[in-house]
C-alpha cells in the first residue's frame, strides 16, 4: 500500500513539473511559416492513411498548430488540454480543459483521436493511448519526436521536462499500439524542422528531408481499431 502511494506522489510531482514548463514556455504561433512546415508535412502524411473527417479530438492541442488545420479540412474538431496558458492561445473555439489520462468524453464519441508531443511528457502513456482509443471509433494518430535524431537527443538531455522524449521511437510507440490492441497502418519517421527553434531562413533547405529518414525528427503513426 506504501509502495503504491509512492507511486502516486512521483505521478503527482511528475505533472506538476510539466504544468509549470508549460506555463512558462513560449510557443510560435499557430500560423506562423515555420509551424505551417513543419505540421502540414504531417497533415498530408495522415490525410494518405486516415479519413480525415466527421469527428476529430485534438488531445494536447496546445496552442492550435494541428486543431486549426484539421478544421481547415472542414473536420469537426475539439481540441483539449491540460494546460488552460496555452488553450488561451488557440484560435480554435471549441477548446475543453481536461486531461489526457482521463479524457472527459464518451466512448467512440469521434471517428480520429490525434495527439502531437504529448506522449514523453506523461507518466504513464500506455494509459493515454487506451484513453485515445476508447473514445475513438476508427483512427488513433500519434505524433512525437524521435530519440535518434541527434538533435532531439541534446534536446531532451538539456530539458528535463522532456527527458521522456529519451523513450519515443517508431518502434517503441508501436509497440505500445500494438499492446493497447490496436493496429498499425502507416508509420513515418521524417523531418528536420520544429516548429519553434528552426530559423525561419533554413525552411526551403530542410524542406528536403520531409521523407522517410530514420534519423528524422518526428515519427508520425496511424493506427486503427480492430473490428
Amino acid at each position: 500500500m506504501l509502495h503504491g502511494r509512492k507511486e502516486n506522489h512521483l505521478s503527482k510531482d511528475a505533472a506538476s513539473l510539466q504544468s509549470r514548463y508549460f506555463n512558462r514556455v513560449r510557443y510560435r504561433g499557430a500560423f506562423d511559416p515555420a509551424v505551417s512546415a513543419y505540421a502540414e508535412p504531417k497533415i498530408e502524411f495522415i490525410k494518405r492513411h486516415a479519413t480525415v473527417a466527421g469527428q476529430i479530438l485534438d488531445v494536447g492541442c496546445g496552442n492550435g498548430i494541428f486543431t486549426a488545420r484539421f478544421a481547415a479540412t472542414g473536420a469537426s474538431v475539439i481540441g483539449v488540454d491540460l494546460s488552460p496558458h496555452l488553450l488561451e492561445q488557440n484560435p480554435h473555439r471549441r477548446l475543453t480543459c481536461g486531461d489526457a489520462s482521463a479524457l472527459p468524453f464518451g466512448d467512440g464519441a469521434f471517428d480520429m483521436v490525434f495527439e502531437a508531443n504529448v506522449l514523453h511528457h506523461v507518466p504513464a502513456r500506455e494509459r493515454v493511448i487506451s484513453e485515445m482509443k476508447r473514445v475513438s471509433r476508427k483512427y488513433v494518430v500519434l505524433l512525437e519526436p524521435n530519440r535518434y535524431n541527434p538533435l532531439m537527443l541534446v534536446f531532451f538531455l538539456l530539458v528535463r521536462e522532456e527527458r521522456g522524449g529519451l523513450k519515443s521511437s517508431a518502434k517503441s510507440l508501436e509497440k505500445d499500439l500494438r499492446r493497447s490492441g490496436l493496429r498499425v497502418v502507416s508509420s513515418l519517421t521524417t523531418g528536420m524542422i520544429s516548429q519553434n527553434n528552426t530559423p525561419t531562413a533554413l525552411i526551403p533547405l530542410l524542406r528536403t528531408f520531409d521523407r522517410q529518414i530514420w534519423w528524422g525528427e518526428y515519427v508520425v503513426i496511424v493506427a486503427e481499431k480492430i473490428g
